[in-house]
């Protein structure tokens, strides 16, 4: 692999044959000397690897990829592995069961080339089928294109409180420590990426639908196994009393607190072998929206039932045993 790489994509793979394949020839057609490909095979048993091999086998620019295998461990331990192994200038992420659609990394590209930001935001569209993709519709995370303001765009984006790794990509040289948490089964982008965000002072939307999101049907349900809530929970206090993020900015950490307690509730309800709402959260919760209520960038219907989270769990079940 060459030196003066501009950008770096990691690619972690488990088990992903059915459509790892339409993934690496939207890679494989968008390919410059200027881009290293990491795919890191996460322990797949599926012949997620094989196709790997014979894709790279088959490759008009073989030297561009760098295949990486270890065994099982995780999305994060994947992608620290890709990050540790990126010599390009610019590290961005991909899914292996996405699309790139065209134009994504000569845009990329141009970007980088042109204005040098520290962080680069980009539009996708969701897809459950990739003969769809030309109507879908095009989402960003910004109104505004181009260089934006940092105080305001990164409200938009806790607010929005989007932290797909793929949305965006970064500048090495300002998180060359950044790594996503290991050992972590649900929401190890969320407690990730707000790290760039906290490092980057130059920010760029490309607002161009260049990923393809791709939806599956089991997305729509929350299959959340008891000892990653557990995780997740761990989190949201450790933010609470400051022992994560303890330079974040007041707004950002009320509004990324919100919206993780929103999201530890819906999984209380969904969770049918839960009988009553834990004590501990209901007092963080109530104490959060305490310090929020004013917060103007959060619903206030999700508010009172954060305020209120033991009464209307309550009320949800005894509409559920009515119903059966």
């Amino acid at each position: 692999m060459q030196s003066g790489m501009l950008l770096s994509l990691v690619v972690p793979f488990y088990n992903v044959a059915a459509y790892f394949r339409q993934l690496l020839v939207s890679i494989e057609t968008q390919l410059t000397e200027q881009v290293q490909v990491i795919l890191v095979c996460d322990g797949a048993s599926d012949g997620s690897l094989e196709l790997a091999t014979q894709h790279i086998a088959a490759s008009a620019r073989p030297d561009a990829y760098l295949l990486l295998c270890q065994q099982n461990a995780g999305v994060s331990a994947a992608r620290n592995n890709g990050i540790r192994h990126a010599i390009g200038d610019y590290i961005g992420f991909i899914d292996a069961d996405d699309l790139l659609l065209p134009g994504y990394i000569q845009a990329l590209l141009d970007v980088i080339q042109r204005h040098q930001p520290d962080l680069i935001e980009l539009g996708y569209k969701r897809f459950t089928d990739a003969k769809a993709l030309t109507q879908a519709k095009a989402r960003y995370l910004h109104r505004s294109a181009g260089w934006l303001t940092k105080n305001k765009a990164v409200t938009e984006v806790f607010q929005l409180n989007q932290w797909f790794p793929w949305l965006r990509l970064y500048r090495k040289e300002i998180a060359m420590d950044f790594q996503f948490p290991e050992g972590i089964g649900f929401c190890e982008d969320v407690m990730a990426m707000p790290a760039l965000y906290m490092a980057a002072e130059r920010l760029y939307h490309l607002r161009l639908p260049l990923y393809g999101y791709r939806e599956h049907q089991a997305s729509a349900s929350f299959n959340v196994k008891a000892e990653h809530q557990q995780q997740l929970q761990n989190f949201f206090a450790k933010l609470q009393q400051h022992q994560a993020y303890p330079a974040l900015h007041p707004k950002w950490r009320q509004l990324l607190l919100l919206h993780l307690a929103y999201l530890l509730y819906k999984l209380q309800l969904d969770n049918k072998n839960q009988h009553n709402f834990p004590s501990q959260l209901a007092r963080q919760f109530r104490v959060l929206v305490s310090q929020c209520w004013w917060l103007p960038y959060f619903s206030l219907r999700k508010k009172i039932q954060l305020a209120f989270a033991r009464y209307f769990f309550n009320k949800h079940r005894r509409c559920n045993s009515k119903q059966r």
